[in-house]
C-alpha cells in the first residue's frame, strides 16, 4: 500500500517537473518572440519616420514645380532657396539654377510673383510683337521715299514680303513650341523630370528662334537702309537732270540764210526733230544759260538731214543783237527722241478772272508739240498718270488764304508740289509757261482789221526835246511785253 503511494507521488513529481519544464519552455519562446515582435515595431517606426520625411520634402519640391509653372507663388525663402541651390538634391540644385537663369530673361518691369514659366513665353511674345510694331512704324515712315523709284519700290516690296512670310512662319513655329510646352506642362504632373527636359528643350528652340529673328530683322533693316540710301541719291540725279535751270542748250544755229529770215539748225531726223518745233534762240556769247534772254524765235520748216534742218525766223530780234552762226537754240516743249510730257494744275487764272482756265493753256501746250500728260485736282487725284516721266508740272498762283477754302486749296498745292519733288518733276508758274506760248503765238502772225493790236505798231520813240509826254493807255504802249515775258522762260 505505502509502495503504491510511493509510486502515485513520483509520478506526481514527474508530472510537476515535466509541466515546469513546459512551462519554462513556453515562456522562453514568448519571451523570445516578444523581444522579436519589439525590435520588428521599432524598425517599422523609423522606417515609416524616414518615409514620412521624405515624403515631405516630395511635397515641398511639387509645390516649389507648381509655383515655377504659375500655380501659386514663390515665397522668398523659396527664391533664396532657389538661388542659393542648397536642396541637398542634385537634380532639384539644377532644376532650380535653370529656374533662375530662365526668370532672369523677364525685365525689371515684371512682378518677381508673376514670374514663372507660363508667363515667360508671353512675355518674350510680347517683346518680339513690340520689336515688330516699332519696324512697322519705320517702314511706313519710309513708304513715301520707297515709292519715288519703281524698280526700287519693287526691290523693297519683295524684302518686305519675305519678311512677313519669314516673321508669319516665326510666329507660327512659336505658337507651335507654346502648344508643346503647354502639353509638356501636363505631362510635367506625370513624369516631372520627363518634363523638365522637355522645358529647357523648349526653351533653347526658343531662344535659338528669338535671336534668328533678330538676325533676319538687321539684315531686313540694313537692306532697308541701302535702298533708301540709293532712292536718295537716284532722286538728287533726276532733279539736277530734270532741273528747270537750262544748264545746257539743244542746238545750235549753223548758219544764216535769205537776209536773216532762214536758218539752218545742227539738229535733224537722227534726234527725232519734226516740223513745226519752235526754239527760242540765245545769244552765242551768253556765258550763264539760265539768265539769257531769248533774242529771236525760229520755227523748223524742213528736216534735211540727219543733223541739218531749215527753220524760219518768226520773231525778229533787235538790229543790234542780229541772229549770227553759232547762236544756241532751245525749246522747253521738245526732247531728242521723245515727246515732253507736261501736267498742269487745277489753279491756272490766265485773264485774273478767277476761272480756271487749264483747258486753254492745255490746248496751246498740244498746238506747241507738247504732251499733257495729266491735270491735277484738288483732292489729290489726276486726269490722266502723273508720274517720273512728266518734265514739268505747272501751278498757278496759291490764293491768298481768307478762308478755310483757300486754306484748303494752299495745302493742295504744297501736297502737288511734294508729290512733284518726290517723282523730280520740276515745277513751273502758269506766267513763265504763258510768257512762252504766247511768245510763240505773238510771233507767228500779225493780226490785222478788227483784230489789230497796238503792240504790233508801237510808235517809234523820240528822243527830242519838249516832246509831249506819251499818256496813251497801256494796251498800246505794251511793246514787246509777250517777248520780254517769254525771256523769263528761261531765266531760274
Amino acid at each position: 500500500m505505502a509502495a503504491r503511494d510511493d509510486s502515485v507521488i513520483r509520478g506526481s513529481l514527474i508530472a510537476c517537473l515535466i509541466f515546469l519544464v513546459l512551462s519554462l519552455a513556453l515562456n522562453f519562446f514568448l519571451y523570445q518572440w516578444g523581444s522579436t515582435s519589439s525590435q520588428t515595431e521599432e524598425a517599422a517606426k523609423s522606417q515609416l519616420s524616414s518615409a514620412q520625411g521624405e515624403l515631405q520634402n516630395m511635397q515641398s519640391q511639387a509645390t516649389m514645380m507648381k509655383s515655377m509653372l504659375g500655380v501659386g507663388n514663390l515665397t522668398d525663402a523659396q527664391r533664396e532657396m532657389l538661388a542659393t541651390s542648397v536642396t541637398g538634391d542634385a537634380d532639384m540644385d539644377t532644376i532650380s539654377q535653370e529656374f533662375v537663369r530662365n526668370m532672369s530673361y523677364f525685365g525689371d518691369e515684371v512682378d518677381p510673383q508673376s514670374q514663372n514659366y507660363p508667363a515667360l513665353p508671353e512675355y518674350l511674345v510680347n517683346a518680339i510683337r513690340s520689336r515688330n510694331v516699332q519696324y512697322s512704324q519705320a517702314r511706313e515712315e519710309a513708304t513715301s521715299i520707297r515709292n519715288q523709284a519703281d524698280a526700287e519700290v519693287e526691290i523693297a516690296r519683295k524684302a518686305q514680303a519675305q519678311a512677313e512670310t519669314d516673321k508669319d512662319k516665326a510666329n507660327k513655329k512659336l505658337e507651335e513650341e507654346q502648344s508643346k510646352f503647354s502639353e509638356d506642362r501636363e505631362q510635367m504632373q506625370i513624369a516631372s523630370a520627363e518634363n523638365r527636359d522637355s522645358l529647357l528643350r523648349t526653351s533653347q528652340e526658343l531662344n535659338g528662334v528669338r535671336k534668328k529673328l533678330q538676325t533676319e530683322m538687321a539684315t531686313f533693316q540694313k537692306r532697308e537702309d541701302t535702298l533708301l540710301s540709293t532712292i536718295n541719291t537716284q532722286l538728287i540725279e533726276l532733279q539736277k537732270l530734270r532741273s528747270d535751270n537750262f544748264e545746257s542748250t539743244q542746238g545750235q544755229i549753223a548758219y544764216v540764210v535769205r537776209d536773216g529770215n532762214v536758218v539752218n539748225i545742227n539738229l535733224g531726223s537722227a534726234d527725232a526733230l519734226r516740223p513745226g518745233v519752235t526754239f527760242g534762240v540765245i545769244d552765242v556769247d551768253e556765258t550763264r544759260l539760265q539768265d539769257a534772254k531769248v533774242k529771236a524765235t525760229i520755227q523748223v520748216t524742213k528736216i534735211l538731214g540727219q543733223h541739218r534742218a531749215e527753220a524760219r525766223v518768226v520773231a525778229r530780234p533787235e538790229i543790234r543783237y542780229p541772229i549770227i552762226a553759232g547762236d544756241q537754240i532751245y525749246s522747253p516743249f521738245w526732247a531728242p527722241g521723245r515727246r515732253v510730257k507736261i501736267a498742269l494744275g487745277w489753279n491756272i487764272d490766265l485773264d485774273g478772272d478767277e476761272r480756271p482756265d487749264t483747258d486753254s493753256v492745255a490746248s496751246m501746250v498740244r498746238a506747241a508739240g507738247a504732251e499733257v500728260a495729266s491735270i491735277l485736282q484738288p483732292d489729290g487725284s489726276s486726269e490722266g498718270e502723273f508720274d517720273s516721266s512728266v518734265r514739268f508740272l505747272v501751278l498757278g498762283e496759291p490764293p491768298e488764304a481768307t478762308g478755310e477754302a483757300d486754306t484748303g486749296e494752299v495745302v493742295a498745292l504744297s501736297k502737288a508740289k511734294t508729290q512733284a519733288k518726290e517723282l523730280g518733276v520740276t515745277v513751273i508758274p502758269a506766267w513763265k509757261l504763258q510768257a512762252y506760248l504766247r511768245t510763240i503765238d505773238d510771233s507767228l502772225t500779225t493780226p490785222l482789221g478788227s483784230a489789230v493790236r497796238g503792240k504790233d505798231f508801237a510808235p517809234e520813240p523820240s528822243d527830242a526835246a519838249g516832246s509831249i509826254p506819251n499818256n496813251l493807255p497801256s494796251i498800246f504802249r505794251d511793246n514787246g511785253e509777250g517777248m520780254q515775258q517769254g525771256n523769263d522762260i528761261l531765266a531760274p
